[in-house]
């Protein structure tokens, strides 16, 4: 998988599916100790919305598609993460208007614009202990990866470990958005649970993309 239409957007919603499904219970153990414990549930229903919803668009145009999958995204799971991952998919489609078929060099604009848009969207930073600590670093990444001439499977892997980092980096910033913030101090040493979740969302690409090329 070099080129990214609409199948293989079908393909790469599904992997996050299950993805989000297989590490449900973790996100949802990650988020009751600092939040309200419904991440898993709102990431799994989100993901499965979308990935149902792809079907009924007839838009060749993939950056209205992108942008149409974030509105469902968002009427669904109105929560803060599902509003957030949804401007993701709106920002990003922005950058993807005209085009019926995405590269690795428009992912990762797509990726920039969501950092911006979930940046200003979040009222965050990297650095906040949000899912733009696993975003952030994956998105350049990418950008690196695209730099060097990689293959789109390998340059997503390079975004996922990158991701994988980030995580682990949150273990030792202090929250300062959403519930989370109300521990302070107290939040330092536990990894976030956004930018767990936005882990799996890239993993999820990234498993897409190296079984897409392993079935070649």
């Amino acid at each position: 998988m070099e080129i990214i239409q609409k199948e293989e957007l079908k393909k790469i919603l599904v992997s996050i599916t299950a993805t989000m499904e297989k590490n449900k219970e973790e996100l949802i153990a990650l988020d009751a100790a600092m939040g309200d414990g419904d991440l898993g549930l709102t990431m799994c229903k989100g993901f499965q919305t979308v990935t149902a919803e792809i079907d009924k668009i007839n838009e060749p145009d993939m950056g209205n598609l992108i942008m149409k999958l974030g509105m469902k995204m968002n009427s669904e799971v109105p929560s803060t993460m599902g509003t957030l991952v949804s401007t993701c998919f709106i920002k990003g489609g922005l950058k993807a208007k005209g085009k019926t078929e995405l590269h690795l060099a428009d992912l990762v604009e797509m990726g920039r614009a969501a950092v911006l848009g979930v940046m200003e969207r979040g009222q965050s930073k990297v650095g906040d202990k949000t899912m733009l600590d696993a975003l952030h670093p994956a998105v350049e990444a990418l950008a690196v990866a695209a730099k060097a001439g990689k293959s789109l499977a390998g340059a997503q892997q390079s975004a996922y470990q990158a991701a994988v980092e980030g995580v682990e980096k949150t273990k030792t910033m202090k929250s300062v958005h959403g519930r989370a913030a109300y521990y302070s101090e107290n939040s330092i040493g536990r990894q976030d649970p956004g930018a767990t979740a936005m882990m799996y969302i890239i993993k999820g690409i990234a498993n897409a993309c190296a079984k897409a090329n392993s079935t070649l």
